[in-house]
């Protein structure tokens, strides 16, 4: 396909990529201010105990100690994105391990460290509630006393009639499937600075992807208007849903801060990250699906039961995503979902690469495999058959206005079957199979009928120089370069003139943050609004000041012309410099608010509510040693529809990020629990997947040219993830003949599989 655009589709450098790599971008440890002091936090050694006491004086006495709180100096405002739970420190009772119990602020970190020891804390210990089905037991301890059998939300969505439906089907499955908790793992720990101004201001600067959102929950745990305080952000290293809001500490710091008159940092190590990084929901997930005999998927059925950990924070939602978003990947004529959130004394769940997508597609997408070989058609066929297409209007109420899904089904499973190694070798004890599996993921999220937009500001100096302002988070996908690129292509000028400004919520316009894979699509299309505006003021004022027709101008490497003789012409620097510095103050500055075109949902979870869907299908190639149960991936391809591509680097990497993390997710990585204790704090204990593990990943784009996404674009940030873990599955019983259903799928569980199916099912 021709491409026309001098930026768009292009492999641009990301426009901070300089100072990444040489050292100079400043991340939050970075961060020095004088007076600063250090802060520390003492944690629960125990998932569910009444404090009975707690003593700090001898952490007071110690030199160099110049504040420790406890909940009696925190307000008591209960915080939490959907569902206010908790509170800065515990008041009564700790509900996990890591639950936040007490906080210093020292002058060194080593003194805070020493001092945190000091704290004596007596507790009484409670019944420990780390099972989910369990959990929902009238017999069960409460994790939270107002809460009955530990439900902290449920969903019941319905479409159609499915019970008539699976009666008249000629197939109907049912089974059982599960998924663990991984953490987040970004490669630079969550952390806050917190300073008080003269004026009675509050400055925050931590590396959130939603400030504004996280501005307001600071807010709401200090019990201050919002506008009191300025959240900063400076360069973020990697959040993947983790980051998108708020922990305890940025409260606590503010209070530590507020004590102590002096600004208060805090950085959490990276035991602290694995006790507290909100890692992602895990579900017992029961699934029931009508087929006919030609392959027509009929209806499905499913009853969702997630672990919300302690405390809520996006698990609601992440919960609602699993309920319902793939039943919009397929044709179903019918559907009913059942879905509990529960309360545990695990570390609290939110939201994480998928959000909840992954886990559901994990079940369905492996379920549907499994059922084609049982009756004998071909998955692949099955798939094709019932997917998705553009135009289309869903079961709950979306409207397909692109979709790529077919030609990524097409694609992956050609790509696979190319170059395939042997089924077998060494007398059968390597065995080899390919599988495929497809997704559909949001590129946005608007809830019932509430704001899904994003606001942008662009400014043009009078030295032409070209600024961009957006309320959307650059976490390192590379979002400050996407809007670059649509500035750049909109106005006709050179990217190096451009400048993607940092996030401050007092200069930056409003936006929602970095999830959902919304930035790219909501905040590029705010950009790319706020980018003609202000091209609209330079084609006026230069057709007044050229004396030629506005609709005979064009504007090319930074320069206005006349299309009839391009010798005819002005500088943008000449044009700004002469329209700002006159009587005729052109302020060549916008500022736009974009709200996509979507309806948002009913009551009963109908309607459009993201401004584009986006679609994949990955095939994957595995080898098992039969031996060892030891998975290897030797090969992925991963093909997406992306509408089209802004940055081809960026996409690129977007598609093998997704796919390492999906590899990490679905064969190694595991946060692994006894009796509510994590045992996998520390790196040390938790396996991650290394380069040596990474197969060739083959990289297929499907450009469908979405009609709302800025220049057709849609998002691919998440979408990558998605139908990793389900296609390696696939795979795995393609080369040994057995479905693995929970993950991780480790090689002991494989092992142990094959043994069992040697030995006949003993």
């Amino acid at each position: 396909m021709k491409n026309d655009c001098s930026y768009i589709g292009c492999k641009q450098d990301f426009i901070d990529a300089k100072e990444k790599v040489t050292g100079k971008a400043k991340y939050l440890d970075d961060m020095n201010f004088p007076g600063m002091l250090y802060a520390k936090i003492l944690r629960s050694p125990h998932p569910h105990a009444r404090i009975l006491s707690i003593d700090v004086s001898k952490a007071e006495e110690l030199p160099g100690v110049k504040a420790v709180i406890t909940a009696k100096d925190c307000p008591a405002n209960k915080f939490g994105m959907e569902i206010a739970d908790v509170t800065m420190l515990a008041i009564d009772k700790v509900r996990y391990v890591g639950d936040e119990i007490a906080a210093l602020a020292a002058d060194s970190e080593e003194i805070a460290e020493e001092a945190i020891k000091l704290i004596d804390v007596k507790y009484e210990l409670l019944n420990v509630v780390d099972d989910v089905e369990k959990a929902m037991l009238p017999e069960s301890a409460l994790v939270h006393e107002n809460i009955k059998n530990n439900i902290v939300k449920e969903y019941h969505i319905s479409r159609d009639n499915v019970d008539e439906d699976f009666s008249r089907c000629d197939y109907v499955f049912e089974s059982e499937f599960s998924t663990h908790r991984v953490s987040g793992c970004y490669m630079e720990p969550f952390g806050a600075v917190a300073k008080w101004e003269e004026n009675g201001r509050l400055t925050i600067w931590t590396g959130l992807q939603s400030l504004f959102q996280g501005r307001n929950e600071i807010a709401k745990a200090l019990g201050i208007e919002p506008s009191r305080i300025t959240v900063k952000s400076p360069f973020i290293g990697g959040g993947f849903g983790a980051k998108i809001w708020i922990r305890n500490f940025h409260p606590i710091v503010a209070v530590l801060a507020q004590k102590t008159n002096a600004p208060v940092k805090y950085v959490l190590t990276r035991e602290e990250e694995m006790l507290t990084t909100r890692p992602r929901v895990a579900p017992k997930i029961k699934l029931k699906l009508g087929m006919m005999k030609d392959g027509t998927l009929v209806c499905k059925e499913s009853k969702i039961i997630a672990d919300n950990g302690a405390y809520s924070w996006a698990a609601p939602k992440v919960l609602l995503n699993m309920a319902m978003r793939t039943d919009c990947l397929y044709r179903f004529k019918s559907t009913r979902t059942d879905a509990y959130l529960v309360y545990t004394n695990l570390i609290p769940t939110s939201g994480f690469r998928g959000y909840g997508n992954s886990q559901m597609h994990f079940a369905l997408e492996s379920f549907i495999d499994t059922c084609c070989r049982r009756i004998g058609l071909d998955p692949v066929k099955v798939k094709l058959k019932n997917a998705v297409q553009r135009g289309d209007l869903t079961l709950h109420g979306w409207k397909i206005k692109s979709c790529g899904l077919t030609e990524c089904i097409d694609k992956a499973y050609k790509y696979i079957q190319e170059n395939r190694l042997p089924k077998e070798e060494q007398n059968g004890r390597i065995k080899r199979g390919i599988g495929i599996a497809c997704m559909n993921h949001v590129s946005g999220n608007r809830g019932g009928t509430k704001f899904d937009g994003s606001s942008a500001m662009i400014r043009i100096h009078e030295d032409g120089k070209v600024f961009v302002f957006s309320g959307e988070a650059d976490m390192g996908q590379g979002a400050k370069t996407v809007f670059a690129q649509i500035a750049a292509e909109v106005l006709g000028v050179d990217i190096a003139d451009i400048t993607v400004m940092p996030l401050d919520t007092d200069i930056s316009p409003f936006g929602l943050g970095t999830y959902s894979s919304r930035v790219t699509t909501v905040g590029g299309k705010a950009v790319y609004l706020a980018a003609g505006k202000v091209k609209k003021q330079i084609m006026e004022y230069a057709s007044k000041v050229l004396e030629k027709p506005e609709d005979k101008l064009i504007i090319k490497n930074g320069r206005i012309m006349f299309m009839e003789d391009e010798n005819i012409g002005i500088t943008l620097k000449k044009l700004c410099e002469s329209g700002i510095r006159t009587r005729d103050a052109i302020p060549f500055t916008a500022y736009i608010t974009y709200d996509p075109p979507t309806e948002g949902t009913d009551a009963s979870f109908y309607g459009d509510y993201s401004s584009a869907y986006t679609y994949g299908a990955h095939g994957v190639e595995v080898e098992v040693d039969t031996m060892t149960g030891k998975v290897k991936v030797l090969r992925i391809v991963a093909a997406h529809d992306v509408g089209k591509i802004i940055n081809k680097n960026g996409v690129l990497g977007q598609i093998n990020g997704g796919v390492a993390q999906g590899i990490g997710w679905t064969l190694y990585e595991n946060m692994v629990f006894q009796d509510g204790k994590p045992l996998s704090n520390g790196l040390k204990n938790y396996i991650l997947m290394t380069i040596k593990d990474m197969p060739e990943i083959a990289s297929v784009v499907v450009e469908t040219n979405d009609p709302i996404g800025p220049f057709g674009a849609k998002g691919i940030g998440e979408p990558t993830l998605i139908p990793t873990a389900p296609a390696i599955a696939n795979a795995i019983e393609d080369a040994i003949g057995i479905r693995i259903k929970d993950l991780p799928i480790t090689s002991e569980k494989v092992f142990w599989a094959i043994k069992e199916k040697e030995e006949g099912g003993r």
